[in-house]
């Protein structure tokens, strides 16, 4: 069975792109534009790993962690903060990722980021 990723991110170009480089590499993906699009995804379809923007409309990335590690069905499931800043910036909220990258990031890391959380598709 394909391993799925949800990406999640504001930002169209980013979300296109990121959304081409896992699917060529085999994996299935879903996207999201906000932490609600994120929410109601997850109740669709639990994915294996969750990248996450910290920045969005709505729903910040760090209050759509913190309500997946809440939820013990969820609270297992790798989460990815995408920030333009560091994680300090958002203090104690930082505890609910396992991983971040930093923006712009390149796809080559995001990619071997997800290969070392759930392994390759």
């Amino acid at each position: 069975m394909a391993k799925r990723v949800l990406f999640v991110d504001d930002s169209p170009t980013i979300v296109e792109a990121a959304y081409d480089e896992l699917n060529e590499k085999g994996y299935e993906v879903d996207v999201a534009y906000n932490g609600v699009e994120a929410l109601k995804m997850i109740e669709k379809s639990i994915p294996d790993i969750i990248i996450l923007d910290i920045e969005m409309p709505k729903l910040k990335g760090y209050e759509v962690a913190e309500i997946i590690k809440m939820r013990p069905d969820l609270a297992k499931i790798p989460l990815i903060a995408l920030t333009a800043v560091s994680l300090e910036t958002i203090g104690e909220k930082a505890k609910y990722f396992d991983a971040y990258l930093v923006k712009p990031f390149g796809f080559e890391e995001m990619i071997e980021m997800v290969e070392k959380k759930i392994g390759k598709p």
